[in-house]
């Protein structure tokens, strides 16, 4: 009986000791999270409450004018001018639809992160095609990882998509991601400097878009120049048909 009864309590100590441990594990990986959580909303480069951001983001008319094929210099300019600004960022996970449905399913190492499956190989072309990109961050992995796993969603959605599938709320989404990972002073000009190209072929697009070549003439000012700036054309017709990322990793 006294062996009997030395058992039960050690069987009761045992269990106890079991629940104490799962529960501390809990809160250590709920802590740990939170904590994770907290660094991420520091570093990204918000100013606007997150609802204001996401009904921007909803309104897909953002330039009345390019909607109409109205586009001139200085249009394209103000947007440009929009793409350069250091503002802060409510981008999100759920802002990507890849994201969204694969985020806690199979995921794979790509240098010193680990990203959802479908985006490994175009962690992979980055990598290979610049090397670390966040070797100048003093950003610990485990607190830049939300940071990289946003930027190459972006990168991917690039690589996705052609000029006829974004619009202005799309390139201020990837402009937000890319923003964040200069912050933490990931090595991303190169990304920064191809959307600027992706804007201009978007307002080139436009403005081309339906248009015959007699159309196109009647474009043409009294000067003979083109009311919308050349160089929007050629970017234009050099993604034309293609993904958006071409030429990124030349």
């Amino acid at each position: 009986m006294v062996r009997s009864g030395c058992a039960a309590a050690d069987n009761r100590r045992m269990t106890e000791a079991n629940l104490n441990h799962k529960e501390k594990k809990a809160k250590s990986d709920a802590e740990q999270r939170r904590r994770i959580r907290e660094e991420y909303e520091k570093l990204t480069v918000t100013e606007q409450p997150k609802k204001q951001m996401k009904a921007a983001k909803s309104n897909t008319n953002i330039s009345s004018a390019s909607k109409h094929g109205k586009v001139d210099a200085e249009c394209v300019e103000s947007f440009i001018e929009q793409l350069k600004a250091k503002v802060k960022s409510g981008v999100d996970y759920s802002d990507f639809q890849i994201l969204e449905e694969d985020l806690k399913k199979d995921l794979k190492t790509v240098g010193n992160f680990r990203v959802p499956l479908r985006l490994a190989p175009i962690a992979n072309r980055i990598k290979d095609g610049f090397d670390d990109i966040t070797s100048g961050s003093s950003q610990s992995d485990c607190a830049a990882e939300p940071t990289y796993i946003l930027f190459c969603a972006a990168i991917k959605e690039m690589d996705d998509l052609k000029l006829d599938q974004v619009n202005e709320t799309k390139l201020l989404l990837w402009r937000d991601a890319i923003n964040n990972a200069l912050n933490l002073r990931f090595n991303v000009d190169f990304a920064i400097k191809h959307l600027f190209k992706i804007a201009r072929a978007y307002f080139g697009f436009k403005v081309m878009e339906g248009k015959s070549g007699e159309e196109m003439l009647k474009l043409k000012n009294v000067d003979g120049n083109l009311e919308v700036p050349e160089d929007c054309l050629r970017e234009a017709e050099y993604f034309s048909g293609k993904p958006l990322s071409t030429g990124l990793f030349l």
